[in-house]
């Protein structure tokens, strides 16, 4: 049995869902999760942030929804607009974070990067973003820092999660799914709390 866990780090709506499915996940941590970068913003939709021009309203829905607070850094950053999104970077570092951490604790850290975007809107481009969380994942920060440098220096403009995505045909993040024996489960539906996503997980573990 495997969660696999379809999101993007720039994405609004991860960042809602990222908090009540980690609440969910803390209680199976015994299952293993691929969490695969869905690549929002890469190639010719890499821009800044000012030529979207939608996360405000967004937003707004997100807030609503999942009870989630956007910081006023992030918001800072939304209001001068000259961020550029680039998805390959953050799809990279959980790679290579995969090196210095349980996979119990991937889902974790997925998070805590989306808060420094969404809630200290740091750049998740930058090496210096992922290590201001070695303290807390009792990461080498030197070791980490090398690891990430080299990998960002010269990244493939499509990370193989990209295509790893568009092959199984998923549109829409998040979009988090359960494979049992080889069949493929919705995990998400339309869960706004982690009870939500308890009942979906029952349901499909003790039905099928």
């Amino acid at each position: 049995m495997k969660i696999l866990y379809f999101w993007d780090a720039y994405c609004g709506w991860c960042y809602g869902f990222d908090k009540i499915f980690t609440k969910f996940y803390e209680n199976h941590s015994d299952v293993e999760i691929e969490i695969i970068s869905g690549g929002l913003f890469f190639g010719d939709n890499s821009k800044k942030i000012k030529e979207y021009g939608y996360f405000q309203e967004g937003n707004k829905k997100i807030s609503e929804m999942y009870d989630v607070e956007f910081g006023e850094e992030y918001n800072k950053v939304l209001e001068e607009g000259e961020m550029i999104l680039n998805s390959v970077h953050p799809a990279i570092a959980m790679d290579v974070v995969k090196e210095f951490i349980p996979n119990s604790k991937l889902l974790n850290f997925a998070y805590d990067i989306q808060c420094k975007f969404f809630i200290e809107g740091k750049s998740l481009s930058e090496v210096k973003t992922y290590v201001e969380l070695s303290d807390k994942y009792e990461i080498d920060s030197s070791d980490f820092a090398l690891k990430l440098t080299i990998a960002f220096k010269n990244p493939n403009p499509i990370h193989s999660d990209f295509i790893k995505t568009l092959n199984l045909g998923i549109e829409t993040y998040p979009t988090a799914v359960l494979e049992k024996e080889g069949e493929f489960y919705d995990l998400r539906g339309y869960a706004t709390e982690p009870e939500d996503i308890e009942i979906h997980f029952n349901l499909i573990t003790k039905r099928f």
